[in-house]
């Protein structure tokens, strides 16, 4: 059977032909999960940034800064940036399990190799 890569980062038996597509795989799983820790990681970065700028416009409206900051946690926008930041770190947690599955699933498979290996010196 030939090694190969489902939509869901699946690996089947390898052969030694397939070493290299696996390969390549791995490297796109790991560079998609880079990329979505890195928007997740910008997301979460600049949470403070976008809790001041409500703040900073409750106070240009006159309120205090404990009464503009309590209402810009309750701001829309505010709660939008949480709902993206949330899904991102999501996004970025799923391409993580993809990634580590498929090297799981390699690590697996060269054991069942090396311990078949040693079961045929018995033989």
């Amino acid at each position: 059977a030939s090694a190969t890569a489902n939509s869901g980062g699946a690996v089947a038996r390898m052969l030694p032909d397939d070493i290299d597509a696996i390969y390549h795989q791995m490297q796109h799983l790991g560079s998609k999960w880079a990329d979505l820790h890195a928007d997740a990681e910008l997301l979460e970065e600049s949470k403070k940034c976008v809790l001041a700028t409500i703040t900073l416009h409750y106070m240009n409206d006159g309120d205090s800064k404990t009464s503009g900051e309590t209402r810009a946690f309750a701001a829309p926008e505010y709660n939008e940036h949480i709902r993206k930041m949330v899904e991102a770190r999501r996004r970025a947690n799923q391409a993580k399990v993809e990634f580590e599955g498929i090297k799981t699933h390699l690590n697996l498979t060269r054991t069942y190799e090396a311990s078949r290996r040693e079961e045929m010196k018995l033989l």
